[in-house]
């Protein structure tokens, strides 16, 4: 190859890394979204009546684990309502080990146009008796002081919705993609920094698995029905609230609550990332949308110019750009510290990951665009990717 085109294509390669770790840097460090005296909080805080909704399908291996957590909440006064989406497991039965029958509500149908989780929150809401509404995924696990700390954080911060990222569990090797989805959540957001800032109002993010309102804030964004037919039902709600309200907080790296979310097969895995990207970027800025796409770009790009580097003798860039490809890793791991854990094959098949995570964001957009449905737990959706922006 031409030495100008080699100098070319470094000079391009090495501008969209400095702009990424610029980005980075700007929406990453400084700022600690879990920064309070929990000691301090309890005394200056009330404790109001908080109603736990769980949405549950065919969750017979995670609800026992869930429910058993909630029940050791250790908190005076709070409420669990379990949703069922018409199981066809033993999820009913073993909830009602846990729960009296009248906390157990068996969803009877799906109305047109919604989506079968926002279709039980919403049944969830009607029930509820609180003037705190925590909906959380039935493959949690809460740590007993995680929602007396929740509360008064949520107080303390005025938060109208306050959401967070459990920690993820992961064991099985197709678990090791997850950090990249979130890692490009984080990316394509602006970070909790921005996020939690009330002037940046295109920064929003919310993880379905725990989403804790006030009442107040719930009824006037309109709730689970004014985003009835998202399959991106905390991003289209984070959008509204933080547009609409302005009340919006994203805590990370607490380890209060943890998860596992897709421990029973790849192609569960495959199926629960490919159905919510393409809908994802649809309310997502332009801006932080090419700030994503160059980023996964540049790191499944790197092995490519490491070689080339080798191919052509170029010592000097060789040894720039495996420091650079060495230094996102430890970006990587920076952002994935406390928040799940560090599976080596994450780090090892990065560039892979990443070119698979582009694979599931093409099949996505193919899928909805010409099928016009997607699939979760085997039940097809035609998701409204209009859901949110109103």
């Amino acid at each position: 190859m031409d030495i100008t085109i080699l100098s070319i294509l470094a000079t391009l390669y090495f501008s969209v890394e400095i702009t990424i770790l610029f980005y980075y840097g700007k929406i990453s460090f400084g700022y600690d979204s879990n920064g309070f005296d929990f000691e301090e909080l309890a005394k200056k805080h009330d404790i109001p009546f908080v109603s736990i909704i769980v949405p549950a399908y065919n969750e017979e291996n995670n609800i026992g684990k869930c429910l058993k957590s909630l029940k050791s909440l250790n908190y005076p006064h709070y409420e669990i309502i379990l949703i069922d989406g018409g199981s066809t497991d033993k999820t009913v039965s073993v909830a009602q080990e846990y729960l009296e029958p009248k906390n157990i509500i068996v969803s009877e149908g799906l109305p047109e146009g919604w989506i079968g989780k926002s279709w039980a929150c919403h049944l969830g809401y009607q029930a509820a008796k609180g003037d705190i509404l925590l909906f959380t995924d039935a493959d949690t696990e809460h740590k007993p002081e995680s929602l007396r700390k929740l509360v008064c954080i949520s107080r303390e911060t005025n938060a109208g919705l306050l959401t967070l990222l459990p920690y993820q569990k992961m064991s099985k090797y197709w678990e090791s993609i997850l950090p990249i989805y979130y890692f490009m959540s984080h990316v394509s957001s602006g970070g909790s920094k921005r996020v939690n800032n009330r002037e940046n109002q295109d920064s929003f993010l919310a993880s379905g698995q725990y989403m804790l309102f006030t009442r107040k804030a719930y009824v006037e964004f309109g709730g689970h029905e004014s985003i009835k037919g998202s399959v991106v039902e905390d991003y289209a709600i984070a959008r509204c609230i933080k547009t609409k309200l302005n009340c919006l907080y994203y805590l990370e790296n607490h380890q209060l609550v943890a998860s596992r979310m897709y421990p029973d097969s790849p192609r569960m895995c495959w199926t629960g990332i490919k159905k919510v990207l393409y809908a994802g970027t649809r309310i997502t800025s332009p801006k932080k949308i090419i700030l994503s796409t160059l980023f996964v770009l540049w790191v499944i790009l790197t092995p490519f110019a490491i070689l080339l580097s080798v191919r052509h003798e170029t010592r000097l860039f060789f040894l720039i750009t495996s420091g650079i490809y060495i230094l996102h890793l430890l970006v990587f791991a920076h952002y994935w510290n406390k928040k799940g854990r560090h599976y080596y094959l994450t780090y090892l098949l990065l560039p892979f990951l990443e070119f698979v995570f582009i694979l599931a964001m093409i099949f996505s957009v193919l899928e909805i665009k010409f099928k016009k449905t997607t699939e979760w737990k085997g039940i097809k959706y035609t998701p409204d990717l209009d859901a949110g922006l109103s």
